[in-house]
């Protein structure tokens, strides 16, 4: 990659966001640092309307204004305008939209790479992704004018797994372990890497620890001894590599926990490992790096099954396919015309990666008049509704001026 253009990834939860950027990530990701003497990274996700002005400010900034006016700001700006599209449907000039549009517009100037490198991709990472943020994301930008060509949005979960495998390969080769811990949730996180499959199947194993929250620093030496028990536990199958995160490891108190560790795997701790896991993705979609093209990443929203539709062409059957196993369910629609026999049927083919066992779902289409053999075209609209359902919409749409449509459509719901 040349050196005037980067790929950025941005860490974006309700209250603070971080932003890592990079030029060739064989040099390393680098996270913007709010105070390089204090290695703060953190940056409030904070707006501010000034008083008597149509202007904005953001960040720190609108902090320190609104206390200066004795004033709320505005916080939560990817939540509010995912809850007003879900209201009032998605639209570009929805207030909240232009407003995340704008704090994501102050980001992306704040490194200053950004003001002489050209931005080939961005990747956002949240918590957990809701099924409409990509789509307002997406909206908010372009109401920006922020010009990037590539975009996506991705789990905390698929984050640790661009930064895991973007390592050196002796830190995630027999499996990698992170613990996520702030004041309210304890959450552990294990990479699981089958290779039986090609490409390589990469899942997350996780699981909560009610037992570690809340977080209290009076009772420290308690949590360490629990904490110890945990990592003896989840590191008695053997991992290369353990990581830290979260807002209570900002001081040093597990010090029975990092000799368990210590003697069981290499162990690493730092609050930038999601935003340096979306700057690795960003680099992923661009082809800087190919991890998606040796692993594919199963999450909870991840379409478990390749889905493809049997179908004639010249003669031959083929498979047309609708949706491939890895994908995420919201985001994956298709939308495809195809001949009809006189058998009237649709058959869906669904083949589970793991196992290859191969199943096909019969549709039967007996709202269409019978017609001659190859005589019919019929429009097929795929969505999914979770991760394990499928919809087909099928519309009639005849053939020419021989067979006029009769606008007749069906629905069917397919289990994967």
């Amino acid at each position: 990659m040349a050196n005037n253009q980067l790929v950025i990834g941005i860490d974006l939860s309700e209250k603070f966001t971080l932003i890592s950027i990079c030029h060739d990530p064989g040099e390393g990701v680098v996270t913007y640092s709010t105070d390089k003497d204090k290695g703060a990274f953190r940056i409030p996700v904070a707006a501010f309307k000034l008083p008597g002005s149509e202007k904005h400010v953001f960040g720190e900034e609108a902090v320190s204004s609104a206390a200066a006016f004795k004033m709320k700001y505005e916080t939560s700006l990817l939540e509010s305008a995912l809850e007003s599209s879900e209201k009032n449907g998605l639209n570009r000039d929805d207030p909240s939209i232009v407003l995340l549009g704008k704090f994501l517009s102050f980001l992306l100037r704040l490194p200053e790479e950004t003001a002489y490198s050209r931005v080939n991709s961005l990747c956002i990472t949240q918590r957990k992704v809701h099924p409409l943020s990509g789509k307002v994301i997406m909206e908010a930008v372009k109401s920006a004018g922020i010009g990037i060509p590539s975009i996506r949005v991705i789990s905390y979960a698929e984050s640790f797994f661009f930064y895991a495998l973007s390592q050196p390969i002796e830190l995630w080769r027999d499996g990698v372990l992170l613990y996520d811990y702030s004041d309210t949730s304890f959450e552990s996180d294990c990479l699981i890497i089958d290779r039986s499959t090609s490409p390589a199947v990469v899942r997350n194993r996780k699981r909560m620890r009610e037992e570690m929250v809340p977080f209290s620093g009076s009772e420290l030496k308690k949590l360490d001894e629990r904490f110890a028990a945990i990592a003896m536990e989840d590191l008695k199958s053997g991992v290369s590599g353990t990581y830290l995160t979260g807002e209570a490891f900002n001081e040093r108190w597990e010090q029975k926990t990092l000799r368990v560790i210590l003697s069981r795997s290499r162990v690493f701790k730092g609050q930038n490992l999601y935003s340096k896991g979306a700057c690795y993705a960003a680099a992923d979609s661009t082809d800087l790096i190919r991890i998606s093209r040796r692993y594919v990443y199963f999450g909870e929203d991840s379409i478990s099954s390749n889905v493809s539709i049997r179908a004639l062409s010249e003669g031959k059957e083929i498979l047309i396919p609708v949706a491939d196993a890895g994908d995420k369910w919201y985001e994956t629609e298709k939308t495809l015309e195809v001949m009809v026999g006189q058998d009237r049927e649709l058959i869906v083919v669904i083949t589970d990666i793991l196992d290859r066992d191969e199943r096909n779902k019969v549709i039967r289409l007996d709202f269409l008049p019978v017609r001659p053999d190859r005589a019919g075209r019929v429009k097929l609209e795929f969505s999914f509704l979770s991760a394990e359902k499928l919809t087909v919409t099928i519309t009639d749409l005849g053939f020419g001026e021989i067979f006029r449509s009769t606008d007749r459509s069906v629905k069917e719901e397919i289990l994967i």
